[in-house]
């Protein structure tokens, strides 16, 4: 990497931090985003920017479910609880847990 490209990230950062109000801690992502933006990679300007398109998307999901699970409901998924007395009518293929 070039240290005129270093410098163009470095400045590139430094104005993404500036403007998400300085929050510490977060240098790593801004300069990531910078590099990425720098390369065109990125279609998002801010990393705000990403996180609203992501926030829209879910909830037209919220308030639009997909077709297919408009018109089926899924069954519940069967479950045979025991008591330990009996042995249960379905072979066990695996368990979880400690």
């Amino acid at each position: 990497m070039g240290q005129d490209l270093q410098e163009q990230i470095r400045t590139r950062a430094y104005q993404i931090w500036i403007d998400e109000g300085q929050p510490e801690g977060a240098d790593l992502r801004h300069w990531l985003q910078a590099a990425d933006e720098l390369a065109g990679e990125d279609t998002h300007e801010t990393f705000q920017e990403l996180i609203d398109e992501d926030d829209r998307e879910d909830e037209v999901k919220r308030r639009d479910p997909p077709a297919d699970r408009q018109a089926t409901s899924s069954p519940a998924p069967v479950v045979e609880i025991t008591t330990g007395r009996e042995p249960a009518r379905r072979k066990v293929r695996k368990t979880e847990g400690p």
